[in-house]
């Protein structure tokens, strides 16, 4: 029932937040700490057999977090949505170490960047801009259409499980 909790206040968000990149090239963040706040805790719950493994996905997450703040490769916002993709990572797939939390978000990376590259094309199109490697591209869409195929993804299984 958490997941589906969750699943329901992060959906809307995601979208108002892709949009909201798209539009203004920033994101509020507070609804993504406090979200990423909440799958992380239901994420900590559901390894509470694996506490390493766990514990070892968020510092590694954080770590990256950090390096994405100093190195302002993303956005801060864009940043804190990392924070919200590990922990509905964590929540959606039954992971059982860090070979397989690796490779499932990087695979998932993958698809956020791409996903961010074409709304990244589409938008310089009917801007009628070029695009090229300094341009400005909004992350959140990406993260936003990937964290939601995944959440349908983990519903579909809580639904399965019942």
């Amino acid at each position: 029932m958490t997941y589906f909790s969750l699943a329901l206040a992060t959906i809307p968000v995601l979208v108002f937040l892709a949009a909201q990149d798209l539009k203004e090239r920033m994101i509020y963040s507070f609804p993504v700490l406090f979200l990423a706040g909440a799958w992380a805790a239901h994420s900590v719950i559901l390894y509470k057999d694996n506490p390493i493994f766990v514990i070892t996905a968020w510092s590694a997450t954080i770590a990256l977090f950090t390096a994405y703040k100093i190195s302002g490769m993303w956005g801060d916002g864009d940043s804190d949505m990392w924070l919200l993709f590990t922990g509905v990572i964590l929540s959606t797939f039954e992971l059982k170490n860090m070979l397989q939390f690796g490779f499932v978000v990087c695979i998932l990376l993958v698809g956020v960047q791409g996903i961010a590259l074409i709304a990244g094309l589409i938008e310089a199109a009917i801007k009628k801009r070029k695009l090229d490697r300094h341009s400005d591209i909004a992350v959140a869409p990406g993260f936003a259409m990937v964290l939601i195929m995944v959440i349908l993804y983990g519903i579909s299984r809580e639904v399965s499980i019942l």
